[in-house]
């Protein structure tokens, strides 16, 4: 069947075939003859004269461009809006992708996907960052074209299992993490302070990144935690002799937060999350969650014999599980104790 002259054609293979219908269209001319394109094969004469009305409204969605077309150029642009940091992270994940590469990006269908996903040997956590970056690049194809939706968000990823053996920093660990404090790389030393405070102190990292400067006292050497996830949260901490120095060191009066970004504004979880992992990874120390650093100040308290309803207090957790659960008042001056039994 002929459709008017410019629109394409759709006809039917001789001979028995499943996919008999054909749609193609003209692409230009070479020395008087026609150039024609085939856009596909199909069952039936409907779906081959869908296929052609959609080729007609949207040629670039049939242009055949792969997975790797289409990340590459996403990449191209996305890396000059973002910091060195998060490329790497974001280019460790997309890794994972390449069995995708030659694949028409049209054609990746959402089942395919999720059962990708499902035979990943991941945790949650990286799972969702891949997600993540996999939505970019398909979000990016939408825009352009090249697909007509987006369903990136509904693959699922399981549950979230929290991971229940938490790995403390050792010694050495701690102290690679004091013998960098001067390294000429401005990010390593950044986060290298950031993740000492964190293990001296019992901080979530949400209280660190909400600690205003004012909240800081270096007379009498206390941070007052205003900000916190749960109410046992919001307490006073004594600052350890351990890392006074590194506030005294890097407290700056001019900024709002006490643990500013670059552009002297508040951290947020993502950079914070790229930035401690990266760190860990120039410095060639083990893999740690964040938290790890709060459960390396647990333990370190209890190794010391500190008070049990200090530690408590201290880290603004009503249930340790080195403790007894209870929750009581205790005057500054015995948390002070207690932090400076840290060595």
């Amino acid at each position: 069947m002929k459709n008017e002259n410019g629109t394409g054609s759709v006809y039917k293979l001789k001979g028995k075939r499943r996919k008999c219908w054909v749609a193609r269209v003209t692409v230009g001319f070479i020395d008087g003859k026609q150039k024609r394109k085939i856009i596909g094969t199909y069952e039936t004469r409907k779906e081959a004269q869908a296929e052609l009305l959609g080729y007609l409204n949207n040629p670039v969605l049939y242009s055949g461009k792969t997975f790797k077309d289409v990340k590459d150029l996403w990449y191209s642009n996305y890396s000059k809006t973002v910091s060195d940091v998060t490329l790497r992270n974001v280019g460790n994940q997309l890794k994972k992708l390449e069995v995708f590469n030659d694949e028409k990006i049209k054609d990746l269908k959402l089942y395919t996907l999720q059962k990708f996903f499902d035979d990943l040997d991941s945790a949650y956590g990286s799972k969702l960052a891949l997600r993540s970056a996999l939505n970019m690049i398909f979000e990016f194809a939408l825009k352009n074209e090249f697909i007509e939706t987006n369903r990136i968000k509904f693959i699922e990823l399981g549950k979230n299992e929290k991971i229940v053996e938490r790995k403390i920093f050792t010694t050495d660990e701690i102290n690679i993490l004091f013998d960098n404090l001067d390294s000429e790389n401005k990010f390593v030393k950044k986060m290298t302070y950031g993740t000492l405070i964190l293990i001296y102190t019992g901080l979530r990292v949400g209280e660190l990144m909400n600690l205003k400067t004012k909240d800081v006292d270096l007379e009498k050497n206390i941070l007052s935690i205003i900000e916190s996830k749960t109410s046992a949260g919001v307490r006073k901490v004594p600052i350890s002799q351990k890392v006074i120095q590194l506030f005294k060191d890097n407290i700056d009066y001019s900024k709002e937060y006490f643990f500013f970004n670059k552009k002297g504004g508040k951290y947020n979880y993502p950079n914070f999350f790229e930035q401690f992992q990266t760190m860990l990874e120039l410095l060639n120390l083990e893999r740690h969650t964040i938290h790890d650093t709060r459960h390396t100040f647990a333990t370190l308290l209890n190794n010391a014999n500190a008070n049990s309803t200090s530690i408590i207090k201290l880290i603004g957790h009503s249930d340790f599980s080195m403790t007894e659960n209870v929750y009581t008042h205790k005057d500054i001056e015995e948390l002070r104790k207690a932090v400076n039994l840290l060595n």
